[in-house]
Order: structure tokens, then C-alpha cells, then sequence
């Protein structure tokens, strides 16, 4: 009977983790091979049997990673079958093995002893130059290479920099010295490149933020808010969100009536053969029917664009609808449509909006600045009847920064159905304004 075990390197954090098929008639042993060919980078110079595997019980709780000790955990034994420690299936959503590697892993135990005999002469306290990718004012590094830490590493390059990509929990570094990449995936690791560094006399080395984005779908409102630092409670309402004051536009020109005539009209023939409280694809239905409408406002400058792929720091996937700006191709309106979790909603847009940013290309003379991002950018979250407006955009420390309005809501077949229709077009109608000026602006 095959079972799959989530797997994850000791050092390395939740969003790490890699599934393993396996039989558990096999071996721990042929465990160690697989889980050796799955992460051959990680283990390119280490044999299989030199693996150790350790049987731990972690969900998810970045708490428990942290403050795990291996000492009350049972080392999985190569001569043992894979069913003496899993007799039924393994539970679902928790870390089944916690995978270590021996003591010295970077470099072999000689060239560790060659290196430490070099350093005998020389002071621990070292000031590397360091540049983050892409290219940016190099800086001084100043840190004990025996006592380096990849979190001492991330921490300075927070304070210097200030990079979005160091705000995904999974993000990794990785350092180029004289054309040559490293992977430091512990701290142990981290010092031993260091010390080859200064053993060669080559202090100066290139940051790069390796950032394991997730689909925008797995991303709940409580991780969204931790990801941007949006307030400290565990369990987050709406207000941690600035307040955001989505205008309206007058819909007076004839042109203007036409289009929110035809649209009202458009949503009460949907009304009598689409349910509105259906699912997420019915409810599309009607939320596409609004934003052609706002489109069409602006003949010949927007496109619809349903399903488009977006990939930023933190999220990929499709999203609902995106509105892009035809003079520039640039995205400068993300849809979200949810059925009930408005929450979930909102948590998603924002990270569809932080992508959208970071896919903005700087102007040629703007390369070697600081940020990536251009503008601003906005969002809409509805369910049909409740519809947020979000505006994205960066700060003047060139941090991210979300506003998130109120809740404009339509009470369809009643006799306010048309007002309400009307106000939540004149919104999108600002909006689409909006993003004009900000294009023309950056």
C-alpha cells in the first residue's frame, strides 16, 4: 500500500515541504534514496545512507519548527519498513519526516579542517561588501563568521533595503561571489561560505531573494495580513486596512446612460435564468456584465481580460478579471469574485495587486533604482451584492501600501435595483479614470 509522507529539510521552512510516495513495505532505507534523487541539489555530496530521517509530528505552526528538538523524536532506521513507523496512513496537513544531513555538508571534512587552519591567523569580525539583486549601492557588512545567521543576514538586508520579496515567509538568499552561486540553507552552511570568501580574499558578494511564490487561492486573510504586517492580532478584522475613499463619477452624458441603461437591462435577464446565489461561476456572470460596462466607457482604452495569469513575490494563478491599460499593456485593475469568504477575498486581491505591481517594467533610466514598482493599481472584491474597492500603491519609504474602502451594496429586483447599479459603475468609472492619471504620472 502506498502512502504519501511530506518531507522537509531540517533548516528550511514550512513552505518548503515536498511530498514523497512510498510503499510501506519498503525500506527506510529506499526512503533515503528517493528523498536523495527528489532534492539532489540539497544533497548533490552526500550518499543516501548517510541521510538522517526523523519521524515528527508538525502541522502547521511555524512555532513548532522553531522550538522542535529532535531529542524526543524517533531517527527513522534504515533496516526498518516504512510501515513499522506509518501502520495506517499518515495524518493530513502535518510534516511526517524532518530530513538532516551530517554535521559537515557545504564542504568536505578535509577542506573544513584546511580552511579552519587558515583562519587561525586571522579575526572572526569581517566587513563583507554586499550588493542585493538587482543591482543596488553596495553596502557594508560587518559580522562574526562564526556566528553568522541567515535571519542576522535577512535582518540587515531589511534595514537597508527594505525589499518586498524578504516579506514571504519562504524567502530564500543566495549569494554570487565572482560568478560562483552559493546556497546557504542553514546558518552552518552560511558560515562555511563565508569563511571559503575570506579565504580567498574576496569580500564582496551579490544577494539574490529567491521568493517561493503560492497561488493566490492558498493565500487565507490572518497570513495576508502577517505577510504585509497588517495589525498583530491573530484573528484580523477588515479595520486593519487604512480607509479608502473610492469616488464616483456622474454617469450624466447620453453615451454614459446608454451603457448603464443597457447594463441594467443586461442584469435583469440574467436575473431570470442565472441564480444569483449560485456559485463563484454564476456570480461571474454578473460581475463581468459590470466591468464591460465600465470598459465600454472608455471605448478603445481598456481590455477585458478574464482568467489572466499573473505572477508576482508572493502569488501566481489566474485571476477572475484584470483590466489593462491599452496604451501601456499595463494591468491596472484586478477583479475578485467569491461566492461567501469575502475575507478570503479581499486577502486574495491584495496579493493579485502586489503581483500586478511588481510586473510593472521600470523605464531604461530607472533600472538601477530601488524599486521595481510603477504607480498604483486597484482592485475590486464582490460577491454581486457587496462590492470593496482596494487602491495598492507604494509609500513614501517605497513600502507597499493597501486602502480598502466600505461596502457599496446592490438589492436586486427592488425598486433601488438601477440606483444601486448606477453607483457601483460610477465607481468603476472613477477608478478606470484614475489609472489614467496614474499611468501619465509615472
Amino acid at each position: 500500500m502506498s502512502i504519501t509522507l511530506l518531507c522537509l529539510v531540517k533548516g528550511n521552512t514550512l513552505v518548503n515541504a515536498f511530498p514523497i510516495d512510498i510503499d510501506k513495505d519498503q525500506l527506510v532505507g529506499h526512503l533515503k534514496k528517493v528523498i536523495k534523487a527528489e532534492k539532489q541539489n540539497n544533497f548533490a555530496d552526500i550518499d543516501a545512507d548517510k541521510l538522517k530521517l526523523w519521524k515528527v509530528p508538525i502541522f502547521d505552526d511555524h512555532d513548532q519548527l522553531r522550538n522542535l528538538s529532535l531529542e524526543d523524536s524517533d531517527e527513522l532506521l534504515a533496516i526498518n519498513d516504512i510501515g513499522d513507523y506509518w501502520p495506517t496512513s499518515p495524518p493530513k496537513k502535518h510534516i511526517h519526516v524532518l530530513v538532516s544531513s551530517p554535521e559537515s555538508t557545504a564542504i568536505s571534512d578535509e577542506r573544513e579542517e584546511r580552511l579552519r587552519e587558515n583562519f587561525s591567523n586571522h579575526y572572526c569580525i569581517v566587513e563583507f561588501e554586499v550588493v542585493v539583486h538587482p543591482k543596488r549601492k553596495a553596502n557594508k557588512w560587518t559580522t562574526n563568521i562564526e556566528k553568522a545567521s541567515l535571519v542576522g543576514l535577512k535582518d540587515y538586508i531589511h534595514k537597508m533595503y527594505q525589499p518586498p520579496a524578504l516579506e514571504n515567509n519562504g524567502a530564500e538568499l543566495n549569494l554570487m561571489n565572482y560568478g560562483k552561486k552559493y546556497f546557504p540553507y542553514n546558518d552552518q552552511d552560511l558560515r562555511e561560505m563565508l569563511r571559503i570568501f575570506v579565504s580567498k580574499n574576496n569580500l564582496k558578494f551579490t544577494m539574490f531573494i529567491e521568493t517561493p511564490s503560492k497561488a493566490f487561492s492558498d493565500w487565507s486573510f490572518p497570513k495576508v495580513c502577517q505577510l504585509y504586517g497588517l495589525g498583530e492580532s491573530d484573528d484580523p478584522s477588515l479595520s486593519v486596512f487604512p480607509p479608502f475613499t473610492c469616488e464616483y463619477k456622474d454617469l450624466e452624458e447620453d453615451s454614459s446612460r446608454a451603457i448603464l441603461n443597457h447594463l441594467i437591462a443586461e442584469l435583469e435577464a440574467r436575473l431570470k435564468s442565472i441564480p444569483i446565489n449560485g456559485n463563484e461561476a454564476s456570480k461571474s456572470q454578473y460581475v463581468c456584465s459590470y466591468l464591460v460596462s465600465g470598459v465600454n466607457l472608455y471605448e478603445g482604452k481598456f481590455e477585458l481580460r478574464p482568467e489572466k495569469n499573473i505572477t508576482g513575490p508572493n502569488g501566481h494563478g489566474p485571476v477572475d478579471f484584470a483590466i489593462d491599460l491599452l496604451q501601456t499593456m499595463k494591468t491596472v485593475d484586478v477583479t475578485e469574485v467569491k461566492d461567501e469568504d469575502i475575507f478570503k477575498g479581499i486577502a486574495q486581491n491584495a496579493v493579485q495587486l502586489e503581483s500586478t505591481l511588481s510586473n510593472r517594467k521600470c523605464k531604461a533610466s530607472e533600472m538601477e533604482e530601488d524599486s521595481l514598482f510603477v504607480g498604483k493599481t486597484f482592485g475590486i472584491i464582490t460577491d454581486t451584492k457587496e462590492w470593496y474597492f482596494m487602491e495598492c500603491s507604494l509609500d513614501d519609504q517605497n513600502k507597499l501600501a493597501f486602502r480598502l474602502s466600505k461596502s457599496v451594496t446592490v438589492v436586486y429586483d427592488s425598486k433601488n435595483m438601477g440606483e444601486n447599479v448606477e453607483r457601483v459603475l460610477g465607481h468603476i468609472a472613477w477608478l478606470l479614470e484614475e489609472v489614467q492619471k496614474s499611468d501619465s504620472d509615472s
